[in-house]
């Protein structure tokens, strides 16, 4: 659900302004309603962000580095050992460009050796040019050799590397690559590249230091420039009054802190007002779930947050998107994977991951379930239809194989999940209608919804003789769309002329025909997912056993473990993934369309330390 908001103003005298300000930073409840800025007071926050910036970039990379002991730092300036570091980086990026020059320069003097470019000026001086080429070894055999004054140096990779020699002022044109030399000794490249290379290894060490020495000192002052900035921002958005001698600001708190808000004021003796938000104004959201639906709010926050006067989805899409993963992924044995993994992670992981690991884990009990339901357990597909008639198995296996579903039946379910969600989200969109607009508004979605609620289904069932009594499920089928038709198509404008409500009616029904078929269709998808993985696993486990038997021994079980190690792990990742991303897909466009979902909200951030 979505926590309702008070909307509240403050008047303060401008002396005790900044105290205010501190008191309810320290309080944590008000989400401040921000102005528009001009640009230079942007510019004092653009210049805190791109400080905050550079140190999460330190700490980062500091963090990366291997630490087995802090140390004891005597400095307190954060921002001080942040630009020496950044100096250090600075250099250091210097320091692998000129590497990099100077490994360019190895490469191409390495064919012609160490040699002295004195001896090259001093020929220069005598009237006499060295030149330096490559050409192909059958083009140097054949056509150069014999025509030209030259001298091979050397012959790498089927290349030749010469020396052509010329008088000055002498043209001599030549089939072959010429090659500009760096005019430095290889052993004084080489000489620099180890400089290098020490510089940085002795710069690494100093890295590790300032890991060891100032990284918690870096994370503190990352704290207070972002309380800072905080401030700095409640700050501009306060409007001033009085020739700046009264200060006022407003913000909104949600209800269930509303207490200790007006506690603290009535304190202080601070005056404010409190309000309920109007119909035009956009309060901030903050959610409040039970337990197991508030795991599914960062699925939701994915996407986007609802509308503040709309209803939360996140309780009603929650038990779909986790029987929906199970389905895509459709195997015992990568759920009981996931399940044990994030049972032992939750031992061992800090409090804020705790609830991305609880969502893990009932997405493998999910997987689990569909897999034992689906006769799937690491590839091997239990179905008796996936094994040639006649074939025996143990007793249990054989009783347990009665209870497992088809891959018809597995369909039918996908198809029939698909229909629940979106009739489910219909149910939703008309409810939100009598939150958002009044009852009115709703009764012609109630009209929708009766029809595919209930006419169509009865439709079908009497259509296809599926039931025994097809003549009663035919009158239901007519008596329901009767009385769903009638607000469908002649009150879905209430108050407008019943012409417009009769055209607003017929292209509803276009609509509803066309995006309901769409969209059940739409979860055949859960179906072809969890399929394709359960058949790519067992094409891993026919591989790993047919390899095994081809080299016997030892070595052929080490074969074995190999592929189905690696066949597994690809099929798991690539299962795990698109069961992650495909009921998204169904959550954002099928149930949030049928469910009229707006969304666009503002995520509640109280102003706080």
């Amino acid at each position: 659900m979505i926590v309702p908001m008070k909307k509240y103003s403050f008047l303060v005298y401008h002396k005790e302004y900044e105290k205010f300000l501190s008191n309810l930073q320290e309080l944590g409840v008000l989400h401040v309603i921000e102005k528009e800025l001009d640009d230079s007071e942007n510019e004092e926050l653009r210049e805190k962000y791109a400080l905050l910036n550079n140190l999460n970039k330190a700490i980062k990379f500091l963090e990366k580095r291997a630490v087995e002991e802090p140390e004891s730092s005597a400095e307190t300036d954060g921002i001080k050992i942040l630009h020496e570091l950044n100096s250090m980086l600075q250099k250091t990026e210097e320091y692998h460009q000129k590497l990099a020059a100077l490994r360019k320069d190895i490469t191409a003097l390495e064919p012609w050796g160490n040699f002295e470019w004195d001896s090259v000026k001093k020929l220069s001086e005598a009237r006499i040019t060295l030149r330096f080429f490559q050409a192909p070894q059958r083009k140097f055999e054949e056509e150069i050799i014999d025509n030209y004054y030259l001298e091979e140096i050397n012959n790498l990779g089927g290349h030749i590397y010469f020396v052509l020699a010329q008088r000055n002022g002498e043209i001599i044109e030549i089939d072959a690559e010429e090659m500009h030399l760096p005019e430095r000794t290889l052993d004084e490249l080489l000489k620099q590249e180890q400089e290098i290379l020490a510089i940085q290894e002795k710069t690494e060490e100093v890295f590790d230091l300032f890991a060891a020495r100032h990284l918690d000192l870096l994370k503190t002052s990352k704290e207070k420039i972002t309380g800072e900035l905080s401030f700095d921002k409640v700050k501009l958005s306060t409007e001033h009054k009085a020739e700046n001698k009264l200060m006022i600001l407003e913000g909104w708190t949600p209800i269930d802190k509303e207490k200790e808000l007006e506690a603290y004021l009535e304190k202080t003796g601070v005056y404010y007002e409190a309000v309920a938000p109007k119909t035009e104004e956009t309060p901030p959201i903050k959610l409040k779930n039970n337990r197991f639906a508030k795991l599914y709010e960062a699925i939701g926050e994915l996407y986007t947050f609802p509308n503040y006067g709309e209803l939360d989805l996140t309780p009603f899409f929650a038990p779909f998107y986790m029987l929906f993963f199970g389905f895509c992924l459709g195997d015992a044995g990568y759920g009981l994977l996931i399940t044990l993994g994030t049972l032992y992670g939750l031992t061992k992981v800090k409090k804020r991951f705790k609830p991305l690991l609880k969502l893990g884990m009932f997405l493998g009990l999910a997987t689990t379930f569909m897999g034992i339901v689906g006769g799937t357990f690491f590839g091997i597909m239990l179905h008796p239809e996936n094994f040639e008639a006649g074939r025996t198995f143990s007793p249990w296996i054989t009783k347990y194989q009665q209870f497992i579903l088809s891959s018809d039946n597995l369909m039918q379910i996908a198809l029939l999940l698909g229909y629940i969600q979106v009739v489910f989200g219909m149910f939703l969109k008309a409810a939100n209608r009598v939150r958002l607009q009044g009852f009115k508004y709703a009764v012609s979605q109630f009209g929708w919804n009766l029809i595919v609620l209930v006419s169509l289904p009865a439709f079908a069932l009497g259509k296809f003789e599926i039931i025994s009594n097809a003549d009663l499920s035919m009158k239901v089928a007519m008596i329901s769309f009767i009385i769903g038709a009638v607000p469908a198509f002649f009150y879905n404008t209430p108050g407008k002329n019943p012409l417009l409500n009769l055209g607003v009616g017929v292209w509803d029904t276009y609509q509803v025909a066309s995006g309901l078929l769409g969209d059940v269709l739409s979860y055949i998808r859960l179906f072809a997912l969890g399929l394709s993985s359960a058949i790519l696993g067992n094409v891993f486990n026919q591989l790993a056993m047919q390899s095994s038997e081809g080299v016997g021994g030892i070595f052929g079980i080490l074969v074995m473990i190999l592929i189905l190690a690696f066949g597994h792990g690809l099929n798991f990742f690539m299962a795990a993934l698109g069961s992650f991303v495909h009921p998204l897909r169904l959550t954002f466009v099928e149930f949030y369309k049928n469910a009229g979902f707006m969304g666009g909200g503002k995520k509640y951030e109280p102003f706080r330390n």
